[in-house]
């Protein structure tokens, strides 16, 4: 991992992830920033964390090429996945105590709990993908 995270609750950890000011630092701020759409960047610094891009796409190369070179933010759909990924990454990393190999080889991994499925599969497929990721992490 070259970027450790170092805001102190998983809310600022997950606007941290996505490279969002330190003033995203509620729930109710960061779901509107995400409704909203997140700037491109916060894909930039998911990969910037992980020091390098996980196996599955978080979001398609045609939405990031054509929200940067337009400028604009990602959608709410990309936006929500980002958010999802970040809070599945963030309890993670918590219990994982920072190993960012360590982290990335269980959401990258099939798990029985899972039918099979990589938690990060789950954890980008929707918000209660997410929640049973980390439901799963926190047990």
């Amino acid at each position: 991992m070259n970027d450790k995270l170092t805001r102190a609750t998983d809310v600022e950890r997950v606007s941290e992830l996505l490279g969002l000011p330190d003033e995203i630092n509620t729930t109710d701020s960061l779901n509107a920033k995400v409704a909203d759409g997140l700037p491109v960047a916060a894909v930039e610094k998911i990969f910037d964390v992980l020091a390098s891009r996980p196996e599955l796409n978080l979001i398609s190369d045609r939405s990031f090429r054509r929200a940067k070179s337009e400028k604009l933010p990602l959608s709410a759909v990309n936006s929500q996945i980002l958010f999802d990924f970040a809070r599945t990454y963030v309890v993670a990393d918590r219990i994982h105590h920072g190993n960012g190999p360590q982290i990335m080889r269980f959401l990258e991994k099939p798990n029985p709990h899972f039918g099979g499925a990589a938690p990060m599969a789950l954890a980008i497929s929707s918000p209660a993908g997410a929640d049973a990721v980390i439901e799963l992490l926190s047990s």
